[in-house]
């Protein structure tokens, strides 16, 4: 199970690395566009031709490719450079079904065929243009183009992990309940109440998720060891596993995430000599600075052994390797849009006037780089909230509003989180 895990994981890099593309090369590629205004130039009749096969090598995969740009004129080299870009585009697109379907046997995942890779050159060993002459207002060839098999893996596997860099790698507690059904309910019965799960639980979802995100360079932070003293006595007095709870440990940890779950042990029957149990895990990943929840998701797992026990632990591990990479595909579709079309942060300003802030708000705008966007969203007492739409980390934006030198008034940065910032206005003296 851990192969395909780690298989799922490469399916999940590549889907990452298709998505890391800039917005523009994300959309429809322009060789498909350009014969798509050529089919409809031609009364629809015209076709991409077909090419062969791709050639597995071992080492590298064989495609032929094409690739079309607008015909200029005036400068018939650029138009043969972007048809040259255009047929290694697609010839990795081709490459890259072949190497993950082979090396991952994956399933239930489906490769977003219509991706383009923008950093194609790099995997290419060598091509060769097969043919290449201006069709109508076309510029049009073909390319038989060698892909490396190791430099494209290379880079998938590395691209969760680049990303997380890239969004300033941060902390993250762990936190999931398991709860037996069948023995929840026997000591109900029994006792009239519930034993607790904190003594008998294995932690066994809560390991499986951490073993695959620290393979990725994720950074954990284990509440039970640097919260220990106020962990005892909540134990003491029953845990409150409440979500306000847990955000305040996580907050209390300094973690700028935290991923809250739980797994249950559902229906167990039997199959011969062997025991058949199911699980289910749900899992929330959420903001800790404000709460935002950027993932959601539910999956199960089924274990199947001669002992009970070990089935359930089966089940329960089984279901963990099954959400992990689905949670972390939506998180790392909200971290690669916030990088492309920018994070949207909360700025709170002290000490300043309605008129000041007017002018605060055009020059944040104008004058900060990263910011795309000022919008208020509360004023009162000298206090306004502003909400950024910016391409930088809060850390970043920070450093830049100190480059900065405003027209009027200056602002010291007070405190700074994953979200958000907090500044006071200065104006300048007379």
């Amino acid at each position: 199970m851990l192969r395909t895990i780690i298989f799922t994981f490469t399916g999940l890099m590549a889907l990452v690395l298709l998505l890391s593309a800039p917005q523009e090369a994300r959309a429809q590629s322009g060789t498909q566009k350009l014969l798509e205004a050529k089919r409809q130039q031609e009364g629809g009749t015209a076709q991409q031709p077909g090419a062969p096969a791709a050639q597995d090598t071992g080492e590298s995969v064989v495609v032929e490719s094409q690739g079309m740009s607008s015909y200029r004129a005036n400068d018939p080299a650029r138009s043969r450079e972007e048809a040259i870009e255009a047929a290694q585009r697609d010839a990795v697109e081709q490459a890259s079904g072949v190497i993950i379907s082979s090396e991952s046997q994956m399933k239930n995942f489906e490769l977003v065929h219509d991706e383009v890779l923008t950093r194609s050159k790099g995997f290419i060993k060598r091509y060769e243009i097969i043919k290449e002459g201006i069709d109508g207002p076309f510029y049009a060839l073909t390319i038989k183009a060698e892909v490396v098999k190791q430099a494209f893996l290379s880079d998938v596997n590395e691209s969760l992990g680049e990303l997380y860099r890239r969004v300033g790698m941060p902390r993250v507690m762990l936190t999931v309940d398991e709860i037996d059904m069948a023995a929840y309910k026997a000591s109900l019965e029994a006792n009239g109440s519930a034993a607790s799960q904190d003594d008998t639980s294995l932690q066994v979802v809560e390991k499986e998720i951490r073993k695959i995100l620290l393979k990725q360079g994720f950074t954990f932070i284990d509440a039970r060891a640097v919260t220990k003293g106020s962990m005892v006595e909540k134990a003491e007095k029953g845990r409150d596993t409440s979500r306000d709870s847990l955000l305040d440990e996580a907050r209390t940890t300094k973690a700028e995430i935290l991923m809250i779950g739980r797994g249950k042990v559902g229906g167990k029957t039997m199959m011969s000599k062997f025991n058949v149990v199911e699980a289910q895990v749900g899992l929330d990943v959420i903001r800790t600075d404000n709460g935002q929840v950027i993932a959601s998701e539910v999956m199960a797992g089924k274990g199947l052994h001669i002992n009970e026990q070990t089935a359930i632990l089966n089940s329960l591990q089984k279901a963990a390797q099954e959400i992990t990479p689905k949670i972390m595909e939506q998180v790392t579709y909200l971290w690669i849009k916030e990088k492309q079309e920018g994070a949207r942060l909360e700025m709170v300003v002290r000490n300043i006037s309605f008129k000041d802030l007017v002018s605060l708000k055009r020059q944040l705008g104008s004058e900060v780089r990263g910011v795309k966007k000022v919008t208020q969203r509360s004023y009162k007492g000298g206090t306004a909230l502003l909400e950024l739409t910016s391409r930088d980390r809060p850390d970043k934006l920070a450093e830049a509003l100190y480059e900065v030198e405003f027209d009027g008034f200056s602002l010291e940065v007070e405190d700074v989180t994953s979200s958000s910032l907090i500044v006071t206005f200065n104006k300048a003296k007379q």
